[in-house]
Formats: C-alpha cells, structure tokens, sequence
C-alpha cells in the first residue's frame, strides 16, 4: 500500500483496489478419524442396548419367578394350616383316648410335638410367603417404605398361631 501511496503521488493518479478473500477449510480425510468415531459410537450403541434387554428380561424373569414363589406359597400355608388343625384333631382325640385307657402317656406326647410341628412348618409357611410377597413387590417395582413396616409389624408381634 505504501508503494501505492508513492506512486499516486508521483504520477497524479489515484486508483481505487478492493480486495475480497474466502478461505475454506473442508476437511475431506481426515485419516480414518471420524470413520472409526462413528464406528465406536454405533459399538456404544449397540453394546448399550444389549445391557438394556438383558436387564428388561432379568426383571422380567424375576418377577415372574417371585409371582409363581407367591402363588406356591399360598398353596403351602393353606396345605400347613390344614395339616396344623389335623393335628390338634389328632391330639384331641389321643388325650381323649388316654383318658378312657386306650392311649399311652407316649402317644398324648408324641401328639403334642405333631402339634408343635404343624405350628412351627405353618409358621415358617407364612413367613416365607411374605418374604416372597416383599420380592414380587420389589421385582415390579412397588416396594415401598410402608410395605416394609407392615410386614415387620406382623413378623414381630407375638400372637398366639390360630
């Protein structure tokens, strides 16, 4: 521009530059670079969706597993409280035998631990059934605090087996 400047002033004339620049930078290969970064995001991706599902079909296995435990265990408390009224049926009439003579000391005995069995398997019965009633409920997501306390509730007051 000095030049420019020099020469206007000697020769007289004035002359008017413009100049317009575009530079552009387009990167077309960049060495396997985004290539391989698309490929990792797309492995990422899959691998991500893969742990998905197997967390989708695991909980949907443990629920399902934990609604047949339930289902199972209502079979079974009802089979023990039955098993325990037999029992006491059972007990009755073998003290009812021993007072007439026709049953032994040993046999009333022996009843009564049948009795204290029944109770003890009816016992465990139930308690296994809220167990598994606390897993389904864990399983599908409904856990609360208050399911929490209501079986503790029930698992620590002592009322006599009905």
């Amino acid at each position: 521009e000095q030049a420019g400047a020099l020469f206007s002033e000697l020769t007289g004339s004035t002359t008017d530059d413009s100049r317009v620049g575009l530079q552009l930078n387009l990167p077309l290969y960049e060495g396997n670079l985004i290539v391989s970064q698309t490929r990792e995001a797309s492995y990422l991706f899959a691998k991500c969706r893969e742990l998905y599902n197997r967390e989708l079909r695991s909980t949907e296995l443990n629920t399902r597993t934990s609604f047949l435990n339930v289902q199972a265990n209502i079979s079974s408390v009802i089979a023990f409280k039955q098993a325990l009224k037999s029992a006491r049926t059972a007990l009755k009439a073998t003290e009812a035998g021993y007072e007439v003579g026709t049953r032994t000391a040993v046999d009333v005995l022996n009843s009564r631990r049948e009795v204290f069995r029944a109770e003890r398997d009816y016992a465990r019965s139930r308690y296994t059934y809220l167990l598994e009633t606390l897993k389904l409920r864990k399983a599908a997501g409904i856990l609360t605090e208050q399911d929490v306390v209501a079986i503790n509730q029930l698992t620590t007051t002592s009322k006599p087996i009905p």
